[in-house]
């Protein structure tokens, strides 16, 4: 076996490694019988190495390390960190807010929101509450985030941490509440925080669309794609705009664009469904229902719309199986049927 010679000036030693990082080291002298036939002396090297499990280190090193996992986006561990940290001192405030913010970024939303609620009920802060509202949000509750939301102190400072997702999210209740001066008011903030956010900046073009501003929407639009060419948001928008002008052609090439960068587009998608077959050909609209439906099959409307155009293509088996899909997803909805009535009367049922 080979043998190598360490010293205090040898940097490359094992030994000095173990020794820098140990929690305790016990050095004993071996007295030897033949001390003076050999003047070596000779030691026993007892090392305590540091602990490794979370129990033995202090809960504030603990939590400096889930925070620094969470900034790497390891929402995961730092999960389980902040969890460790809840079962020594349940009424740990910050361990808490980690892990109900661990909670949202896995999307745990029913446990991100018990550890808000909590936390606002016991400390009132206006961040617990953006939280308490972005985890509603992520439920689908809008209702109750804008009642939340409602409770964020605004003459106070919001952490810039939150800011940005309070006014978005809070501009996006008030838009669909038709509250046009308001959520402005917040897309605007929201403008303030991430001025190169072209959700934000479609959003405002979307806003004053439905104001009847079609030049202050498309100079959004254009700030929106010159940040982002790929805004689906923005493409459509443009798309509205170019429709009320009359440019049909131009219009369409928006919304295929709008299409092109995301599938899910359903403002893109209807209208191009809505239109005839000299502007979007029917295996075009199909192909584009398809693959919106890969992503949302239980979306009842797509399926109402991919059922009608079967029919006119006197494919009546494949139109009644995607008819009878829109029905369960949207039993009320009068123009599913309508197209069930016109089915059933076709003399050729059965055949494709």
């Amino acid at each position: 076996m080979e043998s190598k010679r360490f010293n205090a000036q040898n940097q490359d030693s094992p030994f000095f490694a173990l020794i820098s990082d140990a929690e305790q080291v016990d050095v004993q002298e071996i007295l030897e019988t033949h001390a003076q036939e050999n003047p070596q002396r000779s030691f026993l090297v007892k090392i305590t190495p540091k602990p490794s499990n979370p129990s033995a280190k202090t809960p504030q090193s603990l939590f400096d390390n889930a925070k620094l996992l969470m900034a790497n986006g390891d929402y995961l561990l730092a999960r389980n960190l902040f969890s460790f940290l809840l079962r020594k001192n349940l009424r740990d405030e910050l361990a808490m807010e980690g892990l109900g913010i661990c909670f949202l970024k896995l999307q745990e939303t029913l446990a991100a929101r018990k550890c808000f609620k909590a936390l606002w009920e016991m400390h009132q802060k206006n961040r617990y509450a953006i939280y308490l509202g972005l985890s509603y949000l992520a439920e689908q509750k809008e209702e109750e985030a804008y009642s939340v939301f409602r409770q964020v102190n605004q003459e106070m400072n919001i952490d810039s941490d939150v800011a940005f997702e309070f006014y978005k999210g809070f501009g996006n209740i008030l838009f669909k509440k038709q509250v046009w001066t308001e959520a402005e008011q917040f897309y605007q903030k929201a403008l303030a925080q991430s001025p190169a956010s072209e959700a934000i900046l479609a959003n405002l073009g979307t806003l004053e669309i439905q104001r009847k501003n079609p030049e202050k929407a498309k100079e959004y639009f254009k700030k929106a794609l010159e940040i982002n060419a790929k805004s689906s948001k923005a493409h459509a928008g443009m798309g509205l705009i170019k429709l009320e002008e009359g440019n049909s052609a131009v219009a369409i090439s928006c919304f295929r664009s709008a299409l092109d960068c995301d599938s899910q587009n359903t403002l893109a998608l209807k209208v191009l469904m809505s239109l005839g077959e000299q502007w979007v050909t029917s295996e075009e609209k199909k192909q584009r229902l398809l693959k919106f439906l890969e992503s949302d099959p239980q979306n009842g409307e797509m399926r109402y719309f991919l059922g009608k155009l079967l029919l006119q293509e006197n494919q009546f088996f494949e139109a009644s199986k995607e008819i009878d899909k829109a029905e369960q997803a949207l039993p009320q909805d009068e123009r599913i049927q309508k197209l069930k009535k016109i089915l059933t009367q076709n003399r050729h049922w059965g055949r494709s």
